[in-house]
């Protein structure tokens, strides 16, 4: 169990972790991170060797240093009566030292120092101040951080017993400093480079996905539907190129639905144009006598009926399709609708001797259309009738009320059933399960009953389905090869209260004898 949970955790972690957001959160967080080590680590380097406060800091304390080693080495070779010109003191690059005696004469110089610069400090030994900033030109003394000329002098006196014997000027050149805002520019405009640059790399790593997918759909057109994106990822965008992809799939389905539907629809219009076609030949090259022609009418009358029911049906999906079909709505008795609907088909089931029988018909009131309603039941009992003609003997047709929400309806028959294969396209346009009943062409002796045929266009179950779901309804069918098929629709009730029309144990039975 604790493994189980164990799990269970990682794997709401990974599939967190995986999400666009997340990664994109991390990866700039990880960019933020990067560019404050590099900006912290270079401001702290500029402010401890570039700042302004820092350099004279640093300058003067070498000052100092060197001024108390080299004034005690002159202080002991005046005392010892040495000449300080055969001392040798190492300096520091660019650093200079100018010994002056109290009457302001050369007593020593160490380093590059032209005539100009050593009258300039002559001149200045009686400021009292012990630093001064003196500038030497560059033509004499040029260095890489000290392009200005600029150098830092520090003025000490030689004492022996309280008495100036001499006087040490030591000089060192200024290293080049910046201030802190010309520091926090730089860096903050580096800094924010920086950021552009990551944030563009990062913004095309997480949107390539993106191009794959605008890519694939522009190369995908109306007649080549089969291509997939198949981006496998557990993201944002694997869920969005997997929808991408299921969208494809119901976009080939429905247009090859549309090819389908179109052919169908033209091989059914296309039979009774023919029949036409040949019954108009006949009779002008043919036939002179008043009944042949007779005859040939009403061979044009029957495949003009057949075109005027496929148009129609067309007609009433096609307006169902773009929503402008309109339900006269009323409060009505299915009952009554049934038992209308089976007198009305019984000289069909006369014609194919079938024993069209009613069940119990209890008295269910819904909302809904009478004329749509009754043209779903008719379809539905035609339907079974045509189909259990020469196979079966009976058609039942029965309503009952379910969990006091549900008018239900059931047309029963014991033909030959359906194919399990084919339950799922039932109700798609022009699909027919028995191809041997599809619609052959007769001649003028064929008989019609209710302006119907035995052979069916394949509509019909498109209509009843519309019909059911307009109407908030619920279709299904039951059925088993050679052992009959049951459709119920289940229709919600206007009322709860179900008054029964007729006894549990009446049948009406409409003999075909």
């Amino acid at each position: 169990m604790e493994a189980m949970k164990r799990r269970n955790i990682f794997s709401v972690l990974y599939t967190f972790s995986s999400t666009v957001r997340v990664r994109l959160t991390l990866w700039y967080l990880g960019i933020m991170i990067f560019i404050m080590i590099i900006f912290g680590g270079s401001l702290y380097a500029t402010e401890t060797f570039l700042n302004v406060n820092t350099v004279n800091s640093r300058l003067e304390i070498q000052l100092y240093q060197d001024a108390r080693k080299i004034s005690g080495t002159y202080q002991q070779a005046i005392t010892d009566g040495k000449s300080p010109g055969t001392l040798y003191t190492p300096l520091s690059s660019g650093e200079f030292v100018l010994l002056l005696r109290p009457d302001k004469s050369v007593f020593d110089q160490q380093g590059t120092l032209p005539q100009t610069a050593v009258q300039q400090l002559q001149n200045r030994v009686d400021n009292n101040q012990p630093t001064i900033d003196v500038s030497i030109p560059q033509s004499q003394h040029t260095n890489w951080h000290n392009m200005d000329g600029q150098y830092r002098v520090l003025i000490t006196p030689l004492l022996n017993q309280n008495t100036r014997v001499a006087t040490m000027i030591i000089g060192l050149p200024k290293e080049f400093a910046v201030s802190i805002v010309s520091i926090w520019l730089f860096h903050g405009t580096m800094g924010l480079l920086a950021a552009a640059i990551g944030g563009y790399w990062l913004a095309g790593k997480a949107l390539r996905p993106v191009k794959m997918i605008t890519r694939t759909a522009r190369e995908i057109n109306a007649t080549d539907l089969r291509r997939r994106l198949d981006l496998r990822r557990r993201d944002e965008f694997g869920e969005l190129a997997a929808t991408f992809d299921q969208m494809l799939g119901r976009l080939e389905a429905a247009f090859k639905r549309q090819t389908q539907f179109t052919a169908d629809a033209s091989h059914e219009l296309r039979t009774p144009l023919t029949i036409i076609d040949l019954e108009i030949n006949r009779a002008l090259t043919q036939f002179e006598t008043p009944l042949e022609y007779r005859q040939v009418l009403e061979a044009i009358q029957v495949e003009n009926g057949q075109m005027a029911q496929i148009v129609n049906s067309l007609l009433l999906l096609a307006r169902a399709d773009s929503g402008q079909t309109l339900l006269q709505r009323q409060a009505l008795d299915l009952s009554d609708i049934a038992l209308a609907s089976v007198e009305r088909l019984l000289p069909l089931a006369r014609q194919h001797q079938i024993n069209l029988a009613t069940g119990e018909l209890p008295e269910l009131i819904v909302q809904g259309d009478t004329q749509y309603l009754k043209q779903m039941l008719i379809n539905l009992i035609e339907n079974a009738i045509k189909y259990t003609s020469g196979i079966g003997q009976r058609v039942h047709v029965e309503l009952s009320c379910e969990q006091d929400r549900w008018a239900v309806v059931r047309v029963q028959d014991d033909g030959p059933g359906i194919a399990d294969e084919h339950v799922p396209y039932l109700f798609e346009r022009f699909y027919r399960a028995d191809k041997a009943r599809t619609r052959k062409p007769h001649d003028a002796s064929t008989t019609r009953v209710c302006g119907q045929e035995s052979g069916g266009i394949g509509l019909g179950l498109s209509i009843v389905q519309w019909i059911v779901e307009a109407h908030d309804g619920q279709i299904q069918v039951h059925s088993q090869v050679n052992m009959g098929a049951t459709f119920e629709i289940r229709l919600p009730l206007l009322q709860d209260t179900v008054v029964a029309g007729k006894s549990d144990n009446d049948e009406v039975t409409f003999m075909t004898n």
